[in-house]
């Protein structure tokens, strides 16, 4: 009887140790194949936007900012090289991490941060997955993991495997690839081809999905910006065209615009702007214009923010 239970934990041992190579062999492996594949795909788009994007201008946001910001012409506008670094369905959480290690790392001329007006509302979807693979490597999206998320998830991420579940697949077949690879997007401008669209779009009433502010968001925020003021960082917090009616007041954009003003920093809401409403044949569907649009679009904002930025090559 003690043999057996003495082989019974031999063996739970075994498998326990196995695992924990196993984890760790893996996470090692990932560690070292990630920064190798650095603005290569989404997922190195992620790692560049972290720790390796150095451009006097960037433009930072989910995806209205990869769609909407041609990058070739704001440089041209300002005379500075920029880049996009904006990436598809990685909203304020996310993008506050991505400012606050670029903060960290050097002093951009201008950073352009791509906000929906609704972000420091309470309980709005902003998903942290894309970032788990820097979690406890990357003080922001660790600090940042453990304010929003419950416990029971960050403690999962003490696995490297749980860490890269959702992208070993594409750090691999990135990593395979890479002395190959050809540049994906225009300076991370990602342009959306226009089409004629199946179902023609409709205007309706914009649908605010929160009506309380969240405290975390806001002191976020608001620190930011602060480090951006500290550092003589110009930033310009903007919210591109939607096709959708405005007819709901939303304080969250009233408090991203409170205190944008108060470290100095534009704020630019052109979320409805009539031009665009006019215009449906400029979006591929009811948030993300189409490229004609993003080129009509950034030649209007860039005369938006030509004085803001009329000295920050000086």
């Amino acid at each position: 009887m003690k043999k057996g239970l003495l082989r019974f934990g031999v063996a739970v041992l075994i498998v326990l140790v196995s695992i924990v190579v196993i984890d760790l062999a893996v996470g090692k492996a990932m560690d070292y194949m990630l920064p190798q594949i650095s603005n290569q795909g989404a997922t190195g788009k992620t790692y560049f936007s972290l720790y390796d994007v150095n451009t006097p201008v960037v433009i930072v946001g989910s995806s209205r900012a990869s769609h909407h910001y041609v990058t070739q012409q704001i440089e041209d506008s300002i005379g500075l090289p920029a880049y996009n670094v904006a990436r598809d369905g990685c909203f304020f959480s996310h993008n506050s991490c991505v400012v606050n290690s670029i903060l960290d790392r050097y002093s951009p001329k201008l950073i352009i941060w791509e906000n929906c007006c609704e972000y420091l509302y309470e309980g709005v979807d902003d998903p942290f997955v894309n970032l788990y693979p820097y979690y406890e490597t990357n003080k922001w999206v660790t600090t940042a993991i453990k304010e929003e998320l419950p416990w029971k998830e960050y403690a999962r991420l003490n696995s490297k495997i749980y860490q890269y579940n959702s992208v070993i697949h594409r750090i691999l077949m990135r990593y395979r690839s890479r002395s190959s690879y050809t540049e994906e997007t225009e300076k991370g401008y990602e342009p959306l081809t226009p089409k004629e669209l199946i179902k023609k779009l409709e205007l309706e009433p914009e649908k605010l999905t929160g009506t309380t502010l969240s405290e975390t968001k806001v002191a976020r925020f608001d620190s930011i910006l602060t480090r951006a003021q500290e550092k003589g960082i110009k930033m310009v917090i903007v919210d591109s065209p939607r096709y959708f009616i405005r007819d709901s007041i939303n304080i969250s954009r009233d408090k991203m615009e409170e205190i944008s003003k108060k470290h100095g920093m534009l704020f630019i809401d052109n979320t409805h702007l009539p031009f665009f409403i006019e215009h449906s044949e400029m979006f591929a569907d009811p948030t993300h214009m189409n490229s004609n649009g993003a080129e009509i679009y950034t030649e209007l904002f860039l005369s938006q923010i030509h004085d803001y930025v009329s000295t920050i090559k000086n």
